[in-house]
């Protein structure tokens, strides 16, 4: 049995029965649709957090944005880290006021504690050895391989941190872990989804470890979805990386985008057929279809049609108005997307 310190457990017995569970849980229980909503927040704000600081790590490492300086991309994606380190923290705090005991007697939350507030340290102390000197981490080879080094940890840290943060739900599985097992089947007949819910590679994911691995790879590869769109969808509304021109930025992060969908894509498969009948009679399921088609639409419309025109507007100060509305409507069916994804599990 996995245990706590005593002092840790400690916090939640204190918070147990306080006003802040009181109010969490009247929260809760009594705001139609707030758990999903609050939990779509925070993987936004996971999303947003990607498409932040790991960005920018990725750029230290030199695999991602290289048109953009070290320096300048910093400054500019910071405030958005902390934005969105601070939207996590409020719409974690629901679930962990309103549920204390649960979350100081769990070690995996004490395991994302011990990530997360290395991570944050580590993000601080980069952030403000950058605003001492311009070009600080590139004034010296010893200076740019101290960053390689923090952006290195900074990524791992974040990565733990996630998986820690789905891992949570499923501590048995850490007390009793079972990577394999052998499949049952009766061999009577049945519908074809069912029937798929009946694969041996269907009963070994949805009863093993497999499962809460695959929906942590999961979470992490759809955040990194968003994140990556994020950047250019912010640059078609004119609200951040206006220096840049559109095709670079797009050139750069759209093999981030599909390297992270791929991902995302095969790892909900492997979720979806444990369950295939079921969450085909889920309408939060079908409407994330229905959302992901959308998104793949306006994706479409925007490479195949407004794209061909983009020596016309793609360093303008004034955006064309149906651009816009292509970098709108992208942000708008993402996070419909990510909801839709968060209220599958919330209907039975």
């Amino acid at each position: 049995m996995l245990k706590v310190p005593s002092f840790f457990s400690g916090i939640g017995e204190s918070l147990s029965g306080s006003f802040l569970q009181d109010g969490a849980l009247w929260a809760l229980q009594n705001v139609p649709g707030f758990p999903p909503i609050i939990q779509t927040v925070h993987i936004l704000g996971i999303a947003a957090v990607m498409g932040s600081i790991v960005l920018l790590n990725l750029r230290i490492l030199g695999l991602a944005i290289p048109s953009q300086s070290i320096t300048e991309i910093t400054g500019r994606v910071m405030p958005w880290f902390w934005i969105a380190l601070a939207s996590n923290v409020i719409s974690g705090a629901f679930f962990v006021f309103g549920r204390p005991l649960r979350y100081f007697n769990n070690p995996v939350f004490l395991w994302k504690l011990a990530a997360l507030l290395p991570a944050v340290a580590l993000t601080l102390v980069f952030h403000w050895l950058s605003k001492r000197q311009t070009d600080y981490w590139q004034l010296s080879p010893g200076r740019t391989w101290t960053a390689r080094v923090m952006a290195l940890l900074s990524v791992a840290l974040i990565i733990a941190v996630c998986a820690a943060g789905r891992w949570i739900a499923y501590l048995e599985y850490l007390e009793y872990p079972l990577w394999s097992m052998e499949p049952y089947f009766d061999g009577s007949e049945y519908s074809f989804w069912v029937g798929v819910e009946n694969w041996g590679l269907s009963q070994v994911i949805a009863a093993t470890n497999w499962f809460p691995t695959l929906e942590t790879i999961h979470v992490i590869a759809a955040a990194m979805v968003v994140g990556s769109i994020l950047w250019v969808d912010l640059r078609l509304l004119g609200l951040a990386a206006n220096r840049y021109p559109i095709s670079t930025l797009n050139r750069e992060l759209i093999h981030w985008t599909w390297g992270a969908f791929s991902i995302a894509t095969v790892t909900g498969l492997g979720m979806f057929i444990t369950r295939a009948a079921g969450h085909l009679d889920n309408p939060a399921f079908l409407s994330k279809l229905v959302l992901l088609a959308l998104a793949g639409a306006n994706m479409g419309f925007f490479h195949f049609r407004l794209y061909r025109k983009v020596d016309q507007w793609d360093s303008a100060a004034a955006i064309p108005i149906p651009v816009k509305t292509a970098g709108f409507l992208s942000l708008l069916l993402w996070s419909g997307v990510m909801l839709a994804g968060r209220w599958i599990g919330h209907i039975v």
